[in-house]
Order: structure tokens, then sequence, then C-alpha cells
């Protein structure tokens, strides 16, 4: 499936595309943390929230000589319910300006509650250090979904990353989670949307989990030149 993706990293042009349909999530507190929040777990102040673990993932991708794009749009922000409406115009703008653009990954954090009084922090230790875990969750063409002829394109290439993130840190990578949506990841072949944590991790934990997901996506993308 992954030979209609076609790759060209070196060509000194964008290739990867790092956005937030939900930017203002953010994690549990530390001593250290001032941020003010807008509402639980969630704040404006892209030191903490979703755009500083975007920040990371893109700065590690862009040492490797990788072209990326990072988008910090709060598309979230006022309206919640519009955030994918918001997202795919932002994405759609970029495609258009930026037609060597070939990877979209979305950034997210997880919430788990089990029950009312149970939250669920997903930590894998990778080299002695905590990660938040992530996860891949991927759209399908099932159920009442149209009109993404290109769903499994991206299953595959998430199924790819996964196993290469489980290979090179074991625990790491929570299961894929498939859903009868579209996440817009209908409108490139490469489109991934990616869980780091829960609220009841830490922004450290997330910012470490970023560094390893870049390093498996390079280890990954150089297999497939």
């Amino acid at each position: 499936l992954l030979s209609q993706l076609e790759l060209n990293l070196d060509s000194g042009e964008p290739a990867v595309l790092i956005l937030h349909t939900h930017a203002t999530e953010s994690y549990r507190k530390n001593q250290t943390d001032t941020y003010q929040e807008s509402s639980a777990y969630r704040t404006l102040d892209t030191g903490y929230n979703m755009v500083r673990v975007g920040a990371q993932l893109a700065q590690q991708l862009q040492e490797k000589g990788i072209g990326v794009l990072h988008d910090t749009t709060f598309h979230d922000y006022p309206s919640y319910n519009d955030s994918y409406n918001n997202a795919r115009k932002t994405i759609e703008s970029y495609l258009a300006q930026y037609p060597s653009i070939q990877l979209v990954l979305d950034i997210h954090r997880d919430a788990i509650h089990p029950s009312d009084t149970t939250r669920v922090k997903p930590t894998a230790t990778v080299n002695g250090k905590k990660a938040a875990q992530v996860m891949l969750v991927m759209g399908s063409q099932t159920g009442s979904i149209k009109d993404f002829p290109n769903w499994k394109e991206n299953l595959s290439l998430a199924f790819k990353l996964q196993q290469t993130m489980e290979a090179k840190y074991p625990t790491f990578a929570r299961p894929i989670m498939l859903a009868s949506k579209k996440y817009n990841q209908s409108l490139t072949k490469g489109s991934l949307l990616l869980e780091f944590g829960t609220e009841v991790n830490t922004l450290d934990e997330a910012k470490y989990s970023a560094e390893l997901v870049a390093d498996s996506l390079i280890s990954l993308l150089n297999t497939l030149k």
C-alpha cells in the first residue's frame, strides 16, 4: 500500500506538516508549572499545551534534515465542536501552498477514565527515563463513512510506525485505535493522528515521547525512500 506514498524528504522543501486539532490540551502540573488553565487540563499557554509537544517533534525532525512546518493554531478554541472543521481548513491551505507536504501529523493527548474517580497514566520506561505512551488513532471508511479511499494507505503507514516504535522501544507504543471517522485523514495518503499520553502524564514525559516518535519516524522513513 505504501508504494503510492511518494517520499522525497531530501528536496529541501517542506515534507511534514505538524498541527494540533486540539491544541489547548495540557498535562498534569508539576511543582514548577505556573501556567493558567483555560479549563481543566487545558491551557492557551503554548509552552505547556500540545503546541510544545509538537515543537519538540518538529525540532527533532528538522535536526535530521527533514523539512517541517509546524502550525500552532488553536483549532479547538474558542469552539471545541468546530475543531476538526477548523483543522481541515488549515490542512487544505498548507497542502495548496506546499504541494511537497507528504506527511500530516496531528498531535493530541488522550484521556482514559475507567471511572469518575480514576484516571490512567500510560507510561513506559525507555533507557531509564519515563515517557508517555503513544497511540495512533486512525480513521476508516466503515459504517457511515464514505469518500475515504486512501484510509488503508494511512493505516498501513500507522502499522509500520507502530511496529518501528515497538521494535526500538518496547512497551512505548499502545495498540492502534481504528475508528469509523475521518479525522481529516482523507486529505493525504500520509496522515497520522498521534495521542501522547493522557492528562495525568507530565509535559516532560510527553516531550521525551516526541523525541522517541521522531527517532522512530526517521528510521521508518529511511526504509521507505
